[in-house]
């Protein structure tokens, strides 16, 4: 006859049905059928839902430690076996299929003028004023600008060989999601108006019908947009990038090779954005004013 692994009142973890884990102790032992079972209760639960499990059938059905140590367990077999995973041969540097998951995502290190930049440009758009357009740096001057620097740099690094055929492959991937999502995610509210009054002089310019502001064609925004508007963009990248359907792998791939693009733009801030220059104050607010004055 076997001997009981567990003693009464010992906590243990119990798969209920054969497949949920539930905590659970022994608050007993009886024979059944001339065997000796455990008589077992569920943390939280009646009495109702007592159960029985012979002794000597405790694989797979009862797993000493509480839920805590079950679940602690868990999480570093998942950690060992990704580590395992993670030695084994890579997939090319495109592909987001058959990648290891790391999580969480890392994001951008951020550089702290850039964010004051954000701050900056916030209070400035909502004090009545909107960028001058086209910005004298556009996100197609900046990029092309960092591209000429990124020639410059040497092929092999402390960090390892640079890879201009990634980084241009990335900027273009950034230049189409900026220009994809301006319109809807980028703009502030008092900036749209302006916006859409610059669409609708080029719809006329162009003999375009309309009979919406819905329905006028985007321009394209990198063409007119500066940095404000792109640092907009990469303080929520992560999640766009998940939008695509990649995996945290490409995406965190993704943003090592943009780091050095912010911080490119850190150290030509003064350059690509002024608080104190670019910036006209709106047109609906002059003619609010004008309006208020009886002019």
């Amino acid at each position: 006859m076997s001997k009981p692994m567990f003693a009464v009142d010992e906590k243990f973890v119990a798969f209920y049905d054969g497949s949920k884990p539930r905590e659970a102790s022994v608050f007993g032992f009886k024979e059944v059928g001339g065997r000796l079972h455990y008589q077992i209760r569920f943390t939280g639960f009646s009495s109702f839902y007592d159960d029985t499990i012979p002794v000597g059938e405790e694989s797979g059905k009862m797993i000493k430690g509480t839920m805590k140590d079950f679940k602690r367990s868990q999480k570093e077999a998942v950690q060992a076996a990704k580590s395992r995973l993670s030695t084994g041969p890579s997939t090319s540097a495109g592909s987001s299929a058959g990648l290891l998951e790391p999580t969480p995502i890392v994001g951008f290190n951020w550089p702290p003028l850039l964010k004051k930049v954000i701050a900056l440009d916030h209070h400035r758009i909502h004090q009545h004023f909107e960028h001058q357009l086209p910005c004298i740096f556009t996100v197609d001057k900046i990029m092309e600008e960092y591209l000429g620097h990124f020639a410059t740099l040497p092929e092999v690094t402390d960090d390892g060989p640079t890879n201009t055929v990634l980084i241009k492959k990335n900027l273009a991937m950034v230049k189409r999601m900026f220009n994809a999502v301006l319109r809807n995610f980028l703009l502030y509210k008092p900036e749209r108006f302006g916006y859409n009054d610059l669409l609708k002089e080029k719809a006329k310019e162009n003999k375009v019908e309309y009979q919406c502001v819905s329905q006028l064609p985007d321009l394209p925004a990198s063409e007119l947009f500066g940095l404000a508007h792109l640092l907009r963009l990469f303080a929520n990248f992560p999640q766009q990038l998940k939008n695509l359907n990649l995996n945290n792998a490409v995406i965190n791939r993704t943003i090592e090779s943009l780091q050095g693009f912010m911080d490119f733009l850190e150290e030509n801030r003064e350059k690509y954005w002024q608080e104190d220059c670019g910036y006209v104050t709106l047109p609906s607010y002059i003619r609010r004013q004008l309006s208020n004055n009886g002019m």
